[in-house]
């Protein structure tokens, strides 16, 4: 299965060509963060840039998940991305990186219907916060993990082009003692415009799923635990909450649910603890404004990735007051003078918890319900 048309593939290369070119050094930092083994079997190296740069960008095109769950022709987009960082003529990149993005990972789409955009954000105030702020949250990270979800159809295990298992990525934390939060589209294991997985695939999944604590820097072994039953999940407010033995890990404190302001003085800052496209835990600590709230839905600026859906959105007591899901793109929206592209989305966790109270009450005490 090819991600990307023969007509799209060319149109990536020809803007390549044009913004970055193709000499060893370029294709180097776009190959930057695939396995060496797997990069050393790319057909592109030993030939002129041009033929190079089609050669392995129809490679790429035909290569699905490898063992760790990353897609190499996402990663090589990402990376173009990156390089055109604030060039206009590098735009067709990124918006093939969001197009496979939003296609892998099989985030439901995202309705901005209800919320009021924000032309301008402009903030004047005191940023400074307690010492004590940092080391809190490197504790609070001790809660989050990265995610491996083997995929299943009709109660088969799939597999990869080598032969293993297929893992779809996210990240989870820990919402009660034993008791991991993620998003319903990271479990359903499925990419963009497949019918979601059945109950019992779901079912299977869930319990394949295994969590990566402690994976915090490129080469770190962390610890891991597989998921012991799936409790309850909700497609709606995207959330899936799943068993699992944390030992003595401690879960996150729990924040109240959050309510927009119109003052652009007191807009609240909101962090996010993830694990961007299954790389090591990171912080995202700012530019991460509250810009809209409702019942349901958060809505910020705090910047996010694919693999950061299920990421819990923190509050900077270094309370858990949402559930990261997505994003979705915008325009005429600016934040301190600069266009924003993207708005990201998450549930308040207060609803997840209503709904936990109306639908599975007596099954998670752990959380009081």
């Amino acid at each position: 299965m090819e991600h990307f048309s023969q007509e799209e593939i060319q149109k990536i290369a020809e803007v390549t060509m044009e913004v970055f070119g193709y000499d060893p050094p370029v294709r180097a930092a776009l190959l930057q963060g695939m396995p060496r083994r797997f990069a050393g079997l790319l057909p592109g190296g030993m030939t002129a840039p041009t033929i190079g740069l089609k050669l392995d960008l129809d490679y790429l095109n035909t290569v699905p998940r490898l063992d760790d769950g990353n897609i190499p022709l996402k990663s090589w987009l990402r990376n173009a991305s990156w390089l055109g960082a604030g060039r206009a003529d590098a735009e067709p990149l990124r918006r093939f990186h969001e197009a496979i993005d939003e296609k892998v990972t099989g985030s439901p789409p995202i309705k901005t219907v209800g919320f009021t955009e924000l032309q301008e954000v402009v903030v004047h105030h005191d940023d400074m916060l307690p010492y004590a702020y940092m080391k809190a949250g490197v504790s609070a990270g001790e809660a989050v993990a990265k995610l491996l979800v083997t995929r299943y159809l009709n109660d088969e295990v799939q597999k990869n082009s080598s032969g293993n298992p297929s893992k779809f990525l996210g990240t989870g934390w820990l919402v009660a003692p034993g008791l991991m939060l993620t998003n319903n589209h990271v479990v359903n294991a499925r990419e963009k415009g497949e019918p979601p997985a059945s109950d019992s695939d779901f079912e299977l999944q869930a319990k394949s799923t295994v969590a990566l604590f402690d994976y915090d820097a490129d080469g770190a072994a962390g610890s891991s635990a597989t998921a012991i039953e799936l409790i309850a999940r909700d497609r709606r407010l995207d959330y899936a909450l799943l068993r699992i033995d944390s030992g003595a890990r401690k879960p996150l404190s729990h924040g109240q649910r959050l309510a927009a302001t119109s003052s652009q003085e007191d807009r609240l800052a909101l962090n996010i603890i993830q694990h961007p496209d299954g790389d090591p835990k990171k912080f995202a600590i700012r530019n991460n404004l509250l810009t809209a709230a409702t019942d349901t839905e958060l809505r910020y600026f705090t910047d996010t990735m694919a693999g950061s859906s299920g990421s819990p959105v923190l509050n900077d007591l270094w309370e858990a007051v949402g559930l990261h899901r997505g994003a979705t793109r915008v325009t005429g929206v600016k934040f301190n003078g600069r266009d924003v592209a993207y708005v990201n989305v998450g549930t308040q966790l207060s609803a997840i918890k209503t709904d936990l109270a109306q639908r599975y009450r007596g099954k998670v005490p752990e959380l009081g319900i």
